[in-house]
């Protein structure tokens, strides 16, 4: 196995919410140094230490209020604070608040309510950007989870991962059936589109997940070519790796892509049901699971999403969870700058 590139010291504490389900499961295994570690598996509000108090239960109980638990998880965003997945069979956004130790529901607005809520992102003001493939609209709301307003230019027809730009003034949009991704002001101004149907450099075949690295580049899981693809911040091709094969390092059905802040590339496999790592050059630096319904492995996992302290959610469709890992200490080995 290649050394796991780009890696400098650093320690990241077990938050005490995940506590009680830390356990020593580590990739790679033993004799090898561990870079990654399990840290827990969400089904509910319960799984993030969230405690309802006697206002909010008796409110529940008057007004029928319910927290499911997660069903369907399809996609997700998470910050320091707040987790915020999208579950595809109750149609609704769920929001995890750790901090104020509350659960915020979503299910579209008061006109229209989701119909398949696919991804979910969220600007540097807090307001949140959730994706509908069959609504083919983006609806934005405030942090606190009131509606603001649609994003649905004409030329949108299936919209399903998001990223927003850098420099948080662009919102991407992944259209899977048209293959492009399209671009808009956060209040929906259309700016252009990124790419078309095809085979070629720059090119997509039923795109779904994208990521925004720090230095403003691209990440695009172009699912049915079987590779990602790296872009500028200005749309410009800059590179690819991936093909459809068995072995690892190649691809079955590339869906979620997160970077992390070193820069290293996860990608989600449907098809092969792992997490695969690589380099900014392509190369494969970790496999992380298999299938299976324990403690680290996946069934269809889809869409990922890595903190500013490298703490990995991963939506485990199936399975009915969320499975959360993080980076642990390491030594720096080798870089590619």
């Amino acid at each position: 196995m290649r050394n796991f590139i780009y890696i400098i010291v650093f320690i990241v504490s077990i938050d005490a919410l995940y506590a009680k389900d830390a356990q020593t499961l580590v990739w790679p295994p033993p004799p090898d140094e561990a870079k990654i570690e399990y840290v827990a598996s969400i089904r509910d509000y319960k799984d993030f230490g969230i405690e309802k108090g006697f206002f909010s239960k008796a409110f529940d109980f008057l007004f029928g209020e319910e927290d499911k638990p997660l069903y369907s998880p399809f996609g997700t965003h998470a910050d320091k604070e707040r987790v915020y997945v999208t579950d595809i069979s109750h149609k609704a956004l769920h929001i995890f608040d750790k901090k104020k130790s509350k659960v915020i529901t979503i299910e579209g607005s008061k006109k229209e309510k989701f119909l398949y809520p696919i991804d979910v992102v969220t600007d540097k003001s807090g307001n949140i950007y959730v994706s509908d493939s069959v609504r083919a609209k983006v609806f934005v709301f405030e942090d606190d989870g009131d509606f603001s307003h649609i994003i649905a230019p004409k030329e949108l027809q299936r919209p399903v991962g998001l990223a927003i730009s850098a420099d948080g003034q662009k919102l991407y949009m992944v259209d899977s059936v048209s293959s492009q991704i399209h671009v808009t002001t956060l209040k929906g101004k259309y700016l252009g589109s990124i790419g078309k149907k095809g085979n070629g450099n720059g090119e997509f075949n039923r795109p779904t997940f994208m990521d925004v690295g720090g230095n403003g580049n691209l990440y695009v899981s172009d699912s049915m070519n079987h590779r990602v693809q790296i872009f500028d911040k200005d749309g410009n091709f800059i590179s690819k790796f991936g093909q459809l094969g068995q072995e690892i390092g190649s691809f079955g059905s590339p869906r979620g892509i997160s970077l992390d802040t070193h820069g290293n590339i996860y990608v989600s496999d449907t098809m092969f049901n792992n997490i695969q790592i690589f380099n900014q050059e392509g190369e494969l630096l970790m496999v992380l699971g298999g299938y299976g319904d324990k403690k680290g492995q996946f069934s269809l996992p889809e869409d990922i999403s890595i903190t500013s302290q490298n703490t990995i959610h991963v939506t485990d469709v199936n399975n009915g969870r969320i499975q959360i890992f993080r980076l642990i200490k390491t030594e720096q080995t080798r870089s590619s700058k």
